[in-house]
């Protein structure tokens, strides 16, 4: 008779316990299956294939029998609700085994509540979503073990979580060489002033990576003094102030006073990565948005006429049947809708620029036929709005590349901004009169603020192997007079030098003094022989005409190689050094630390707003701490749960396949 907490479950999946599968991302950012292998439990002998004397249908006989007492015999297992899972597959993590618990057979009413709770933090879902009657009758109808959790049990669940997330992010920080920074500011439906700060590394895997590890509220006055001390408090309260090498912040006077207050603080306790080479990184998206903004004044009487008439389309279904009617009868092919734009979004204004060129000949013709519709542009706006956004295209996608989150974008930004000065030279000089005016703005306040191009952008282009020092080179010709590239070129080359030279001396002695540690006594000399002493001067010999021989370092064999000419598909340059650390040794440590550096503090679905970050109503009606609950442990959860989510997609499709390939019967 089985006891009030066990039960009694056969299942085939215990069959697993060899079962292997591994995910890998493609470039196209689907997945594949590969290393799938399955292999018998020599531990058991009933899994033991004994009919090597068999043959034929006989041997594949006595295999299926084996396998199903194995599988009977491991399904006689009794297994304790709420107790630990039984471990029947071989995970590929921990968090995995976690998911992977209901597949073995045991229910784990902690390791639910914990995942519950995850879920909670990662889609910032309200702690009562756990008792919603529909919810609870899902995780009853998958498990008739669940128990119900209430909203006050899943708060206090959350808040454990994030601790002990935090506590393995600690951890994690210790073995981190260099930690580059980004803050951004949000606004609450209250008009409450908020600020995040996300560090980026490279870890040992060479994968880019970030984490929102602090999110705090600002004071009214939001001075420089203010943002820096909370900045200082983060830092020292995660022990990563001895890894900072830059920050990267929106142009604004508070924040040009809080990073050179921040980076005083660093020199002063000797713990400045980089010498404050590049410490303070200004964010390129908002100055190519200050850039855009310039330009976009010039048309700013062609976009209100353009947003009036869509405006007036779309507010009549009949209105907008009779447009499209007219759409199809001028031959329009198009299938981008008419869209509307968010006027705080020059990329949204681009997008109905766009689609209104597409309908050029529907609103003259609309126009024809409707009295009161008052905004068809005239052929010179049109020819005026299509220059514009042939201009905003190349902004865009700059913008686009530059605020990336999953790969380096120091290494390109001395190539994206050469693009977009060479567009906005090109318009400049042209003999055409709308788009001298148009780009002049936007001319000057480019050379505002990149007329001097920050030294860590060079470095990282020169620490991409596609580009080295050639790119710098292209890029600078375009940037600086002809008559200032080879100088510029040069101290540019100089400041990586010194840069590798001090990660060399830093490198040396951190492993002279972790061997020094280690050291084991030596023993007490013994009165050599004559051979051995014969060997000691041969050695001795053979090192002094080798200190008389100058060694190429890493760099100077980095720099002499030719680039490297990339074949088709993206190119990886993390993925490239993790290839070739072993050959550039030292100079892998300094590209890791440089290449983490980002270039952008929004991601690029921000980057083209005035407004920011804004949160919720429903995070806006939180507490500060629930708040910071929701932005740094969701954005913890959701960046550690990709691969364990994958693997629990195809490990349920394994034991499928399992069940298919094994029909158990005589």
């Amino acid at each position: 008779m089985l006891q009030d907490k066990e039960i009694q479950h056969i299942t085939p999946i215990a069959a697993m316990s060899s079962f292997s599968v591994t995910i890998q991302s493609n470039s196209a950012g689907g997945s594949s299956y590969s290393d799938m292998d399955m292999e018998s439990d020599a531990a058991s002998p009933s899994f033991t294939n004994n009919s090597s004397s068999l043959k034929g249908p006989d041997a594949k006989l006595e295999i299926k029998r084996s396998k199903r007492r194995h599988i009977q015999q491991c399904g006689k297992k009794k297994y304790v609700v709420g107790g630990p899972a039984q471990g029947m597959i071989n995970s590929e993590s921990q968090e995995s085994a976690t998911f992977l618990s209901g597949l073995s057979g045991g229910y784990d009413h902690g390791k639910i509540r914990e995942i519950m709770a995850k879920m909670i933090l990662a889609h910032q879902l309200p702690f009562v979503f756990v008792e919603l009657t529909w919810f609870n009758a899902l995780m009853k109808y998958n498990n008739y073990l669940f128990q119900e959790v209430n909203r006050i049990t899943i708060k206090d669940e959350c808040i454990k979580v994030f601790e002990l997330e935090k506590e393995k992010m600690k951890k994690m920080f210790k073995n981190i060489s260099s930690i580059s920074l980004t803050s951004n500011c949000w606004t609450s439906k209250q008009t409450d002033r908020y600020m995040s700060l996300t560090a980026h590394y490279v870890d040992a895997d060479w994968k880019l990576q970030k984490r929102i590890i602090s999110f705090f509220d600002l004071a009214p006055s939001h001075s420089g003094e203010v943002i820096s001390d909370r900045i200082i408090e983060c830092i020292t309260e995660w022990g990563i102030q001895d890894k900072i090498g830059t920050i990267t912040l929106v142009n604004a006077s508070n924040n040009d006073e809080a990073a050179a207050i921040l980076e005083s603080y660093l020199v002063e306790s000797g713990k400045l990565h980089f010498d404050g080479l590049f410490f303070h990184v200004r964010c390129c998206a908002h100055i190519l948005n200050l850039v855009v903004e310039d330009g976009h004044s010039v048309i700013e009487g062609c976009v209100v006429k353009i947003r009036e008439g869509v405006n007036y389309l779309r507010k009549s279904s009949d209105q907008l049947l009779k447009f499209g009617e007219i759409a199809i009868a001028s031959g329009i092919q198009t299938k981008q809708p008419l869209c509307i734009d968010d006027k705080t979004r020059w990329d949204s204004t681009h997008r109905m620029l766009v689609s209104a060129l597409s309908y050029k000949s529907a609103f003259h013709g609309y126009a024809l036929r409707d009295p009161n519709f008052e905004w068809e542009p005239s052929e010179e706006e049109w020819a005026s709005v299509s220059k514009v956004c042939n201009l905003l295209k190349i902004i865009l996608d700059a913008t686009n590349i530059l605020s990336g989150r999953m790969y380096p974008t120091a290494n390109l930004f001395l190539v994206e901004v050469f693009n977009v000065k060479k567009e906005i030279s090109k318009a400049y000089e042209s003999s055409d009169a709308f788009l001298r005016t148009m780009s002049k703005p936007m001319f000057e306040k480019f050379d505002k603020y990149w007329g001097e191009v920050e030294v860590v952008m060079a470095i990282a282009c020169i620490l991409d192997p596609r580009f080295k020092l050639l790119g710098v080179e292209y890029a600078f010709h375009e940037l600086y007079p002809a008559n200032e590239v080879k100088e510029r070129v040069n101290g540019v080359t100089i400041k990586l030098r010194a840069l590798y030279e001090k990660h060399v001396k830093e490198l040396v002695a951190s492993k002279a003094a972790a061997s020094t540690s280690n050291t084991v006594p030596a023993a007490a000399p013994t009165k050599p022989s004559a051979r051995s002493r014969r060997m000691e001067e041969l050695m001795a010999f053979v090192k002094a005409s080798n200190a008389n021989k100058k060694t190429k370092s890493d760099l100077d064999v980095y720099l002499e190689e030719p680039v490297f000419l990339e074949g088709e598909g993206q190119f990886d340059v993390l993925l490239w050094w993790s290839q070739n650390c072993s050959k550039f040794p030292m100079l892998s440590k300094l590209a890791r630390d440089v290449l983490c550096i980002p270039v952008a503090t929004m991601t690029s679905e921000l980057t083209s707003t005035v407004g920011g970050h804004i949160l919720d109503d429903y995070l806006s009606s939180l507490t500060k701490d629930m708040i910071e609950l929701f932005i740094c442990g969701g954005d913890w959860i959701r960046q550690s749960s990709r691969s364990t989510v994958f693997t629990l997609q195809v490990r349920q499709f394994s034991y499928f396949i399992f069940l298919s390939y094994f029909n158990f019967q005589d």
